[in-house]
């Protein structure tokens, strides 16, 4: 009797045990809402990538790479599965598509060297070589402050082969001057003639008062 007890009890552990492993405190579903879908990095960055690219290309974020490039056909099922498996796992950080069909024309992942936020620290050998064998072109760029949108820009077409638009200069605080000398009118004479009727400075003008003035 004692051991048919004993026995009854450690079910009631086991099965508490259980239960305990699959509902926690009766919710089957511990999850709650992200703050945001981007870290604050990541959304500035896009931010300066889509005014990089304006109208020219659309942007996607965290993409998997299997999402972008297929297996070949005739290959075997061993490498075939093993490659589908890494597909799978890797994801990119930015993919650059044609806006009209959605043709990949580039990947863009961002790198951070002390390895934060989950950031690429070295490169993928495995991403690098998919995306190299697909043709597909592949830019790394360092996670640093005071990016510019056309900084952005000049890399990406840097690295599709591609004339990078230099933004017109401008300059602060400097105003274009006036031409130096007066302006001699071109309206006609009140006698008919053609000729043009000089008109004088402020300074022309003060001085033949002045010699008015002493004249008479």
């Amino acid at each position: 009797m004692e051991f048919v007890l004993l026995l009854i009890l450690l079910l009631v552990i086991v099965v508490a045990l259980v239960a305990n492993r699959f509902v926690s405190n009766g919710n089957p579903f511990p999850v709650q809402k992200r703050n945001s879908i981007f870290s604050p990095v990541e959304r500035a960055f896009m931010q300066l990538l889509e005014q990089a690219v304006s109208s020219e290309y659309k942007v996607l974020n965290r993409v998997k790479l299997a999402d972008i490039i297929e297996i070949k056909k005739g290959v075997g099922d061993k490498t075939h599965n093993s490659t589908l498996r890494k597909l799978n796992a890797k994801y990119l950080d930015f993919v650059l598509c044609d806006p009209n069909d959605m043709r990949v024309i580039a990947v863009l992942d961002l790198v951070n060297n002390t390895n934060k936020e989950g950031h690429k620290a070295i490169p993928d050998w495995f991403v690098n070589g998919a995306l190299d064998a697909a043709a597909v072109p592949y830019l790394r760029m360092k996670i640093k402050a005071g990016y510019t949108a056309s900084e952005i820009q000049t890399v990406i077409a840097n690295r599709l082969g591609k004339p990078v638009t230099k933004p017109e200069p401008t300059f602060k605080g400097l105003v274009k001057k006036g031409p130096t000398r007066p302006v001699r009118s071109l309206k006609p004479a009140s006698n008919g003639n053609k000729l043009p009727i000089p008109v004088l400075s402020h300074s022309q003008i003060k001085a033949q008062q002045t010699a008015l003035i002493q004249a008479s």
